[in-house]
């Protein structure tokens, strides 16, 4: 998910962690795939293992294939309906579902639905 800029601002610290809200944190747009907004909650720049990233993309948009050879990926869908591109295959999904890519497999997300589509995305380890 390189692009996705921005840390997940701490709003209130806790024994042994923090509490933050997605919204108090910027989104990035995905470039160069336009329509396609990030938030990175949690990852590198904060000291994370893993990244955890809120997204949205606009209808009729999507993030084109890409490929991270040093990351697996999971998106989960909170709202709205897509396509998941894992390498050669397509796999609808809806809210309440998820998919698992492997290190280094081809992947990609497309909106096809009439509003925008909200997901989740855990890189591990991150981008």
């Amino acid at each position: 998910m390189q692009g996705a800029k921005g840390a997940a601002s701490m709003t209130r610290a806790i024994d042994g962690g923090a509490v933050f809200t997605a919204l108090d944190v910027e989104a990035s747009e995905y470039l160069p795939n336009r329509g396609v907004w990030l938030r990175g909650l949690l990852g590198k720049v904060r000291g994370n293992t893993f990244g955890l990233y809120h997204g949205r993309i606009e209808p009729g948009c999507a993030i084109a294939r890409e490929v991270h050879p040093e990351t697996a990926e999971t998106v989960y869908v909170l709202k709205g309906e897509a396509v998941a591109l894992v390498g050669e295959g397509e796999v609808p999904l809806g809210p309440g579902q998820g998919v698992h890519v492997k290190m280094g497999v081809p992947h990609g997300l497309r909106n096809v639905g009439a509003g925008d589509l909200e997901f989740l995305v855990l890189g591990h380890p991150d981008f």
